[in-house]
């Protein structure tokens, strides 16, 4: 072990000697450090850092890219640790506790900047920022926040010293977590859930240790490749730690496919406003092999079609009033779909809903009596609140999700059959996202105190549970505009399917023919590109492939753009926890659950006009 890892041992007896009897006051203490040193690595570890030093490393593209996936998989972790540190210290503490937390994590983004500029850009290449950056690490260390051990490693030099470095500051964080697992098992009110996720995180540490050495001894004092080291040997090694840490064809080639990521074709059908939709769309079903995949499914799990479980899910819990359905799911399209699969023999059709924030703002928003409202009902399928059959689930990786509804989660065949929608944070929101919801409900992941970012929620449903099949639709409406997923005054009438195996595929290219030059400038879309690979380059067009005309996507115009920018931070910090972001909801149908007062009813009609949140029509 390294003079960092010795120092922090001694730093943590002294903690363990200045708290003695005093176990709160020492589990917060390593909270508040666990978050800082979190944060600090996942900006130091981030990407962009990254990519731009190993463009100047003489080594092979195959080689690069197995150290860039295993880098930025530890990124991804740590960035996971960091929010989810904050959650717990957000909901377990007064203001006090709030306030340091939030400095913490302030302390150790500035620090983790700190240290990636210097660590990986000479003088030359960025004088102001690397001077920014000497000097907040000398203020740093006159506060006595930055070790004269630590110092040492802050400075331009080759890439192996950055890993061996790093190897000895994830042991400290591995000894951190394992502090803390000791002090919070057995506590009679602390969750087992969170028990359960600081063994993971201890866990995620331990591995984060095991591949920074790999990669230190994998290279030499130049950044090349050491003698004795092939990309092979590497592969290896790395997926000896965990397949995770694999680039995603890595992971194809041991074995180890996904439905997502994998690319393949993309049905796309553009109809005519003369033709027959169930027609047409019945035809993108045949086209697109449907019958075939779930034939093959069938065979693979050895079972006849009768005995197959299969689950849509479509989308229409945020649907508000009939008269706006243009960003719901067509019901007649979703019945057909049934019928289709009923049609080959499929015993079990599901289709899998959950509810939503609206639920705390206005009655008889369940699951059923929303369907019901919208015509959703059919003899082809039976209709499932996945909120009501929660199960525990162990999810592979990622945290704070601890369940799965279990109509989605036991199902052998799985279909995504969502909207074409815009989306003010994510740009679109599209098949990928649909699945949200069928763990967690999505407020869980929507606020300051939440325990991971929403695409992260959404990337663990997809990674164990993801869909088979991805279906996307918007033909006789489809809902654009800066806040399409929540309802579109004025909807387009694209007539457009999209079908596909892949659900990534299919989103990426709908999402180009949004408008989105990189269809990863959406948050999802680039979430879900880290998790499973980028297919971009697999994917097989067939049909139109040409862009949506007249879409208006969220970045339309300099006012939209701003108010794009603005909406997550306005709606997270001053939404009231979504009280006055909500629709023109047809309280006939769906009436308020408390009478509201002047001052709320006042300014959620004047964001329901400025936001498109009404229907538009007498």
């Amino acid at each position: 072990m390294g003079a960092v890892y010795e120092e922090f041992v001694r730093e943590l007896a002294e903690c363990q000697r200045r708290y003695a009897g005093q176990p709160r006051k020492e589990m917060i203490h390593l909270f508040l450090l666990a978050l800082e040193r979190e944060e600090l690595v996942s900006v130091g570890y981030r990407e962009a850092a990254i990519v731009r030093r190993l463009k100047t490393m003489p080594l092979s593209e195959e080689v690069r890219d197995l150290i860039r996936y295993a880098l930025l998989w530890l990124w991804k972790d740590e960035e996971m640790h960091s929010i989810y540190m904050r959650g717990i210290l957000l909901k377990m503490g007064n203001f006090s506790l709030r306030l340091r937390a939030f400095n913490r994590q302030m302390a150790g983004a500035i620090g983790g900047w700190s240290a990636s500029v210097q660590q990986h850009a000479r003088w030359s290449e960025a004088p102001l920022s690397r001077a920014l950056a000497s000097g907040l690490t000398r203020l740093g260390s006159l506060m006595g926040k930055v070790p004269r051990d630590v110092r040492e490693h802050l400075r331009y030099g080759p890439f192996r010293n950055f890993c061996v470095f790093n190897a000895d500051a994830e042991d400290t964080a591995e000894l951190c977590w394992q502090r803390l697992v000791e002090q919070v098992t057995g506590v009679p009110d602390f969750p087992p859930d969170l028990v359960e996720d600081f063994r993971r995180i201890c866990a995620d540490e331990n591995r984060h240790g095991r591949i920074f050495r790999i990669l230190a001894d994998a290279l030499d004092e130049q950044d090349c490749l050491a003698p004795t080291e092939t990309a092979a040997t590497l592969v290896a090694k790395i997926a000896a730690v965990s397949d995770y840490f694999l680039p995603p064809l890595q992971r194809v080639a041991a074995g180890l496919d996904h439905p997502i990521g994998r690319g393949g074709p993309v049905r796309v059908v553009q109809g005519q406003p003369t033709d027959d939709k169930l027609a047409v769309f019945r035809k993108l079903l045949d086209d697109a092999g449907l019958a075939a995949q779930i034939t093959e499914r069938a065979r693979k799990l050895g079972k006849s079609l009768s005995e197959l479980r299969v689950a849509i899910k479509p989308t229409f819990m945020l649907g508000y009033h009939r008269k706006d359905v243009s960003h719901i799911t067509d019901p007649l399209l979703v019945n057909e779909l049934a019928g289709f699969l009923r049609g080959l023999g499929c015993g079990d059709v599901a289709v899998v809903e959950a509810p939503n924030i609206y639920e705390r703002f206005y009655a008889n928003r369940t699951v059923h009596t929303v369907a019901e409202y919208f015509g959703f009902s059919s003899p082809h399928y039976r209709l499932v609140d996945t909120s009501q059959e929660q199960v525990p689930h162990s999810y592979g990786r990622g945290l704070s999700q601890y369940t799965i509804g279990q109509t989605w989660g036991a199902a052998d065949f799985r279909i995504s059959f969502s909207k074409l929608r815009s989306h003010a944070v994510e740009m679109v929101s599209l098949a990928i996202s649909n699945v949200e919801s069928l763990g967690a409900l999505c407020a869980d992941y929507l606020f300051t105190e939440r325990q991971a970012h929403r695409e992260t929620a959404v990337m663990m449903l997809l990674d164990d549970f993801p869909p088979h099949f991805a279906l996307l639709e918007g033909y006789d409406t489809a809902a654009d505009g800066l806040l399409g997923v929540m309802g579109c005054p004025r909807p387009p009438a694209p007539r457009r399917f999209y079908a596909g195996a892949d659900a990534l595929s299919v989103d990426l290219v709908a999402a180009r023919h949004l408008g989105l030059t990189n269809p990863q400038q959406s948050r999802m879309l680039h979430a879900a590109c880290h998790w499973f690979g980028d297919p971009s380059s697999r994917i097989e067009v067939i049909g139109t492939d040409t862009p949506i005309r007249g879409w208006r996507g969220p970045y339309r115009n300099e006012f939209t753009a701003l108010l794009s920018f603005f909406a997550y931070p306005v709606y997270q910090l001053g939404s009231g926890r979504g009280t006055l972001f909500v629709p023109q909801m047809d309280e006939r149908a769906f009436p308020p659950v408390k009478k509201v007062g002047v001052r709320v009813r006042g300014t959620r009609r004047l964001l329901q006009m400025l936001l498109g949140l009404h229907h538009g029509r007498s």
